[in-house]
């Protein structure tokens, strides 16, 4: 394998008009600062209702090394799936428009890239600095646990950032179907049935307020329950990878 030089960065925006643009010049300074210009961001706006779509091709027109792209529906798994598959570079990783998520895990993933082919974010790490409100904390907490004991496995954050190496990032998300964050599971799965190798380092997490109403997020965790539970019981019926 030649040596990883380059970075793709995948942003799924939903109705993020008032953040997009100044989040993606944040970005678009850190990777210049450093890949030079070796480095494009994938903006996959998704169903929004604002200028969000509107913004995007406006920084695609302004910035080098900004693509922008519209999918019809609200769909952070299609948007998800779609960026990573028009991955040109050779990591591949996502990235939130809040920046709620340290840029410095873009850096640290490169620098490891070459060495493990998957790299992995977790909050609950010791040298994690994490500002959560606590009833984030526990449902993130909560449902690493229990993705856990449903697969067997021993990850120790399921939902956080990840970088891939472009080609197998590519391979995985080919085998996920997940219109929403179940998507993050699907290639925690993967990960276990297909034995490929992957490093866990510590991430910063700053999300200062819960972004949804509480009806919301109780709503979301009896979804990804129901949606959990038929997955494994999908993985045992259909046998193979």
């Amino acid at each position: 394998m030649s040596k990883i030089q380059s970075i793709s960065v995948v942003i799924p925006a939903y109705n993020e008009e008032k953040d997009l643009r100044h989040s993606i010049n944040v970005i678009h300074k850190y990777l210049t600062k450093l890949v030079n210009n070796n480095f494009e961001i994938l903006i996959i706006e998704n169903g929004s209702s604002d200028r969000t779509a509107e913004i995007a091709k406006q920084l695609e027109i302004e910035k080098t090394n900004i693509k922008a792209f519209s999918l019809p529906n609200p769909s952070f798994g299609e948007a998800y799936r779609f960026g990573i598959l028009q991955a040109n570079h050779s990591m591949v990783t996502t990235y939130p428009v809040d920046l709620a998520y340290s840029l410095n895990f873009i850096g640290n993933a490169y620098n490891l890239i070459n060495k493990y082919p998957i790299i992995l974010g977790v909050r609950f790490h010791e040298k994690s600095k994490v500002d959560r409100p606590l009833i984030r904390i526990l449902i993130s907490r909560f449902h690493t646990i229990l993705v856990n004991i449903f697969f067997g496995t021993h990850y120790n954050d399921i939902d956080c950032l990840k970088a891939f190496r472009t080609e197998i990032g590519k391979s995985l998300v080919k085998y996920t179907t997940s219109k929403g964050p179940f998507i993050e599971v699907e290639l925690i799965y993967l990960l276990k049935k297909t034995g490929m190798e992957f490093y866990e380092i510590p991430v910063n997490h700053i999300e200062k307020e819960v972004a949804r109403h509480p009806i919301y997020i109780i709503r979301s965790i009896i979804k990804n329950f129901i949606e959990l539970l038929n997955y494994k019981l999908r993985s045992l019926i259909i046998k193979g990878f």
